[in-house]
């Protein structure tokens, strides 16, 4: 006789997920400021001078004009022509909604699109798909750089890790890994059979398949040396985002270029954490990258937590203001298309 496990209302399922994400949020902004003074921190905050979070704003809306022609782009070799400011307007929405429900903005623009511009929802997914996979490869360019620039620095965060006494026997960080990737790989082999019915499993085959969809889209492209531009702009606003920030404190203001991209990749892991928006994972990641350069993260000097602040808000400011805008322009836009078919449909059926 099986054992048949008790299923989840979905409801209570999407509460729960909902309730995990935002813990998660909640523990990273416990870590983050639980050892340093608040009175301080807001202090430096005060000091600040917010021209430059400004100047972060502006960068972040012209990386999303960049990511809507860029979208456009994407979809053009399907034989899909999508308006500009409703792919802008959705990629905001998107930007929106992952504040309150993480990675549910790529869905929420995806259904947005689609909806509008009356074209099927798995060819947006589609789309979005082939964009990350740009992003994974632009990430993969802007890690390598961190890494070339400042082997030094670097070298520094190595050797604060936890390390393991060679001579009492004890394994690497590197050999606990490659034996962690046997054991599931035995695992998954002896136990296939079972893990092929799972539902994950089965998303995580469509989750392939999307990418590899997504390449074979990526190779129709139409306007290549546009694409690439646009690709090369979003990036760069991204590192802006974080590097013009600098100056917005006293004691970041002297860091250079290089410090920018260690603060870009650790904000681009920290984002990828299902915290909502970044928030909590952002605050706890950068300021740890910021002691690299000796930046402190202390009770007497918290500079890496109120710079961590101040980047965050925003980008939290300029995503959650223009995504409830163009939330409200996307609901006047169908208003207007459902009132056009609606006195279509009436003309259509008066001439009878």
């Amino acid at each position: 006789m099986k054992l048949k496990l008790p299923t989840l209302h979905p409801t209570l399922k999407k509460a729960l997920s909902y309730t995990l994400f935002f813990a998660i949020g909640a523990f990273f902004i416990y870590l983050a400021f639980s050892k340093i003074d608040k009175d301080e921190t807001l202090d430096a905050i005060s000091k600040a001078n917010l021209m430059w979070p400004l100047v972060a704003m502006l960068a972040g809306i012209i990386s999303c004009v960049s990511r809507a022609v860029r979208w456009r782009i994407i979809a053009e070799p399907l034989g899909y022509k999508t308006n500009f400011w409703t792919t802008f307007h959705g990629i905001m929405v998107g930007y929106l909604v992952n504040f309150a429900i993480p990675r549910g903005g790529e869905v929420a623009r995806a259904a947005i699109v689609s909806k509008t511009e009356k074209i099927p929802m798995p060819t947006m997914i589609g789309t979005i798909v082939a964009e990350r996979l740009v992003d994974l490869i632009c990430m993969a360019i802007v890690l390598v750089l961190a890494v070339f620039l400042q082997l030094d620095t670097l070298q520094q965060f190595l050797d604060i890790l936890p390390k393991t006494d060679k001579e009492a026997g004890g394994l690497s960080l590197i050999q606990i890994g490659l034996i962690g990737m046997a054991v599931v790989g035995i695992l998954f082999f002896i136990f296939r059979k079972k893990i092929q019915q799972l539902s994950l499993y089965k998303k995580v085959v469509d989750l392939i398949k999307s990418f590899i969809e997504g390449i074979r889209g990526l190779l129709k492209i139409k306007r290549p040396i546009q694409f690439i531009f646009h690709s090369i702009v979003i990036w760069v606003m991204y590192y802006l985002m974080v590097y013009v920030c600098f100056f917005s404190l006293e004691g970041t203001s002297h860091l250079g270029p290089e410090a920018g991209l260690t603060v870009l990749v650790l904000s681009t892991v920290a984002i990828l954490i299902p915290a909502p928006g970044g928030t909590g994972t952002f605050h706890y990641f950068v300021p740890y990258g910021l002691m690299l350069y000796g930046i402190p993260n202390e009770k007497l000097n918290p500079v890496g937590g109120a710079y961590a602040i101040i980047a965050h808000a925003s980008q939290m400011v300029m995503f959650i203001g223009i995504g409830a805008v163009s939330y409200f322009a996307l609901m006047y836009q169908q208003r207007k298309q459902l009132a056009g078919e609606t006195a279509t449909t009436n003309t259509e059926q008066n001439s009878k």
